[in-house]
């Protein structure tokens, strides 16, 4: 669950709420789920949720205190797809392609713009009254121009000898920081060979047929947009996930096998962490 500005962005499957961690959402492949938004402000807010680059819903429009849960694309008013979270295997790669916002919800949201009175504001126009009406600038000593130009010239050689000092240091710097990066890209690229990305990545599909109405509606004026992220994934450390993990869901420790509270971020028996990247 993402809370921003007021607004709460959920991930829901069989009606209860996916616990999130480092704005990742884990979900088993084949899964509908829905999208809840909540709005916790004093005004109106308008919302659009779009999937894997493309939009799947116009401006929703979320009354003050209210909520409303998305579960299908919104092509028609009275029906349409559910959400469903699929594996984006090799042979959908080859004929669907392969697109960066894949696994990505983003929900764009805005709040109603409200319009204050116009505040009376007061001039005050105040009098100066000077001595004499007059002022004196006062002029700083500077030393005479032919001594200044002297100290440079008494000094001018230690001055080429710092500047050649300088000139050296920075050539050795620079030849030493490019055999360094010839090495640090060395090493990356050695690694990048002997280590085999894991494919994590699903992409969401229409899924079964949902009654779920919506009713067209007048728009108002808004704020700037603000936008949440969320990436869902179907495997995690390359095993598919089995079991939705949700709010509820007590965390077990990998290390001593503790059981946590849902909300605990460390292991309260070994200290570990719970939230894996």
């Amino acid at each position: 669950m993402t809370y921003k500005k007021n607004f709460v962005t959920a991930i829901k499957v069989g009606g209860k709420i996916l616990r999130e961690s480092n704005d990742c959402v884990e979900l088993p492949f084949g899964s509908e789920y829905s999208i809840l938004l909540k709005n916790l402000d004093s005004v109106r807010m308008q919302a659009r949720i779009s999937i894997d680059g493309k939009e799947a819903t116009g401006w929703l429009i979320i009354d003050p205190g209210r909520d409303i849960e998305v579960e299908r694309f919104v092509e028609d008013l009275d029906k349409g797809n559910r959400f469903k979270f699929i594996e984006r295997t090799e042979r959908i790669e080859q004929h669907r392609g392969i697109k960066v916002e894949d696994g990505l919800v983003r929900v764009e949201f805005r709040r109603e713009k409200v319009y204050e009175p116009p505040k009376v504001v007061e001039h005050h126009t105040y009098h100066h009254h000077y001595h004499d009406g007059y002022y004196y600038p006062y002029y700083p000593y500077y030393p005479k121009y032919g001594n200044f130009c002297g100290t440079l010239n008494g000094g001018d050689s230690g001055l080429r000898g710092a500047i050649g000092g300088l000139s050296g240091g920075l050539q050795t710097s620079a030849s030493n920081s490019s055999s360094g990066s010839v090495v640090t890209q060395t090493a990356v690229m050695n690694m990048m060979k002997t280590e085999a990305p894991v494919n994590d990545t699903g992409i969401t599909v229409p899924g079964s047929l949902s009654n779920q109405k919506f009713t067209s509606v007048r728009g108002f004026e808004t704020e700037q947009s603000e936008v949440v992220v969320l990436h869902l994934v179907g495997k995690k450390a390359g095993m598919p996930v089995q079991v939705v993990k949700t709010v509820q869901t007590k965390l077990e420790c990998e290390t001593c096998g503790k059981r946590n509270k849902s909300n605990a971020k460390f292991c309260i028996e070994c200290g570990t962490s719970l939230e894996k990247v």
